[in-house]
């Protein structure tokens, strides 16, 4: 991609988004949009959210989906994302939890499978900019979503760290804040001992490249559990993944 394509696509990200994505796209290359495997063509009916269908309908390309939703994992990711939540809900009180929350669309597809599942929980979402932290707010209470989402500005290991502390389970993680390496298994590492408590799950987006893709490489050869991977499912850069971890043996279990 040259520098005018570079700029272009760089002005069409909102400002206020600027500050919070201005490494990321440095390094990612934010605007390869003929690269990007996201999805326009499909029937808008098939989103879990009215909302989230209407800004879609809205966006036929990724200039103007970037405009309307921000740098959101899209469709079909949004769908994979809601249905990977749905298969995790326990009978009991659910632990749902977020980081990046960004503009809150990741948070309405999964506070959409905590309404449509009758759950009687709230995704715990965290972002570290308290500028767009109000914006999330305004579209999950546009997807009619608000009973069903905890909003939360600040750190997120300290946030997930002291929600550990709290919980002795963790049944469903999206990481999606921080992409470095270090960030993400650090992240990865203060649920971890609550997400293995109950057989629980870790979503993961931008894995392909960079500091996630390193972070699931030392997963799989670190920790038991199983890692499936989705590299057509995004947007450039694309890549989502899925960690569920080995249930512990109960002692009846163990005898039978």
């Amino acid at each position: 991609m040259n520098e005018r394509m570079k700029r272009r696509a760089w002005a069409l990200v909102p400002d206020p988004l600027k500050d919070t994505v201005l490494g990321y796209a440095i390094r990612r290359g934010v605007g390869r949009f003929k690269d990007s495997r996201r999805m326009f063509d499909y029937d808008r009916r098939l989103l879990p959210n009215p909302y989230l269908a209407e800004l879609e309908s809205a966006s036929p390309d990724l200039e103007t989906a970037v405009k309307l939703t921000g740098l959101s994992i899209g469709y079909p990711a949004w769908n994979l994302l809601y249905y990977c939540l749905l298969c995790s809900l326990p009978p009991q009180e659910a632990v749902v939890v977020e980081t990046g929350t960004n503009q809150g669309f990741s948070t309405i597809v999964m506070a959409q499978a905590l309404k449509d599942a009758g759950a009687s929980a709230a995704v715990r979402t965290i972002d570290i900019d308290p500028e767009i932290v109000p914006r999330a707010r305004h579209n999950v209470e546009k997807a009619g979503l608000s009973d069903y989402v905890e909003f939360h500005v600040g750190d997120s290991l300290g946030f997930l760290t002291e929600l550990a502390g709290e919980q002795d389970h963790v049944d469903f993680a999206f990481l999606d804040g921080n992409h470095e390496f270090e960030h993400v298994m650090k992240e990865f590492e203060a649920i971890h001992p609550r997400v293995a408590a109950c057989g629980g799950k870790v979503y993961f987006d931008n894995t392909l490249s960079g500091g996630v893709a390193e972070a699931l490489r030392h997963i799989r050869a670190q920790y038991d559990g199983a890692l499936v991977e989705f590299s057509n499912c995004s947007w450039s850069p694309p890549g989502n993944a899925i960690w569920q971890s080995q249930p512990r043996a109960t002692e009846g279990d163990a005898l039978s």
